[in-house]
């Protein structure tokens, strides 16, 4: 017998209804994944540039500062570290040769290099209190405590070593190397000293002064335009302004660098008359030797490009106090087109610079522990001359 023919034999519509149930739910959760999708990347985009760019700010005035930092630790050597090395070597107590006999014979032997400190002429490493140190070399830890002899009143040109900068000045005094006390206590020839010591003395001075403006020199033409800053963010940030117009690159941190980190000028102490008393042999007389001196003293200022010869150097307090406190950079950037069409230029917009930034801090210090017992915030220069600068980049 044949059956009619029914639909619902064929077609399960009791499972139809439950498998289409899924169909408008999908309509919604696949667009908003999709969305969560685009946003993501979006976001993501923004993030990578906006990490990208902090990178090449932190490094580019990091690279910056260091040009600061070397030379406040270059004038810190020149001021106290190299000279006390070159004479504790040359004139040190341990050798023999180096020693003088007293006049009187009550008094006692000295070297050299213990009385050039004492007429204020070298620096001494305070130490190394009987100067018997064999090995010339400052305290690892801590100041270099490294300086003149503060009880010496030599022609006027220990008043720049009593703590204040060393500033200039065409002092008609002359300073003695060998002044008249020490050449009547110590038996010191005129031939050592005008043949050997009075020469080395100068040629000292005269290098460390050469270092020290050949160093100045450098820095200014490096940092006059922010140059390593300028070329480190151009090489690790690329953007289309720096490309089209390199020399304006980085334009607003190098405008936020120097305006917190300027070093305008260097102090420079300089003796402009070198003297010394020494024993000069009496030909004929009825005393072999007298005390004679330099009359009248050499000239130091040689031409108009030299006012003298070289002693310490030093830079302005408010200027390497700043530097010590920390520079804060802002630099600005484009953020990229997206695709929500939001103007995260207009909406992330810093009130430094008027539209998205990455800021920096960055400063040049020394330890607290050097300058606390010198003169002057983080100044390490002089007079307590430690050559532990050091940049330091703030979070």
């Amino acid at each position: 017998m044949k059956t009619a023919f029914r639909l619902k034999d064929y077609v399960d519509f009791k499972g139809m209804r439950r498998r289409g149930q899924i169909l408008i739910p999908s309509m919604l959760v696949i667009p908003s994944l999709l969305i969560f999708v685009y946003l993501l990347f979006e976001t993501t985009k923004i993030s990578r540039e906006k990490i990208r760019q902090q990178f090449a700010i932190d490094s580019a005035v990091f690279i910056q500062m260091g040009d600061y930092t070397n030379l406040l630790n270059r004038t810190a050597y020149v001021n106290g570290a190299f000279p006390y090395r070159i004479f504790k070597e040359a004139y040190g107590c341990d050798d023999t040769s180096n020693m003088h006999e007293p006049i009187a014979s009550t008094g006692q032997s000295k070297c050299m290099y213990e009385i050039l400190y004492e007429t204020g002429a070298i620096p001494h490493n305070q130490q190394d209190s009987s100067m018997t140190d064999s090995v010339a070399k400052p305290i690892a830890d801590g100041p270099w405590d490294i300086r003149y002899s503060p009880n010496v009143y030599n022609g006027g040109y220990n008043r720049a070593l009593s703590g204040d900068d060393p500033i200039h000045t065409d002092d008609s005094n002359a300073f003695f190397l060998i002044d008249e006390k020490q050449a009547t206590k110590q038996f010191i020839g005129w031939q050592t000293v005008s043949e050997g010591i009075y020469q080395f003395y100068a040629q000292v001075y005269s290098l460390l002064g050469s270092v020290e403006a050949a160093q100045w020199t450098v820095f200014k033409r490096i940092t006059e335009d922010a140059t390593f800053l300028r070329k480190s963010y151009y090489l690790n940030a690329g953007t289309q302004d720096c490309i089209q117009s390199p020399k304006s690159c980085a334009q607003q941190a190098v405008g936020y660098f120097q305006s917190g980190s300027r070093i305008t000028k260097i102090f420079r102490r300089m003796i402009v008359k070198l003297g010394f008393y020494a024993q000069y042999p009496t030909p004929g007389g009825t005393s072999p030797y007298y005390l004679g001196k330099t009359d009248p003293p050499m000239e130091m200022k040689m031409d108009k490009d030299t006012n003298g010869l070289f002693r310490t150097a030093g830079f302005a307090q408010n200027e390497i106090g700043k530097l010590g406190n920390g520079v804060d950079v802002y630099q600005g950037w484009t953020a990229p087109a997206n695709y929500f069409n939001v103007d995260f230029n207009r909406v992330a917009a810093c009130r430094e610079v008027g539209k998205p930034c990455v800021h920096s801090k960055i400063a040049s210090q020394c330890p607290k522990s050097v300058w606390s017992k010198g003169e002057g915030e983080n100044n390490c220069v002089w007079p307590m001359p430690t050559p532990k600068y050091q940049t330091r980049l703030y979070p």
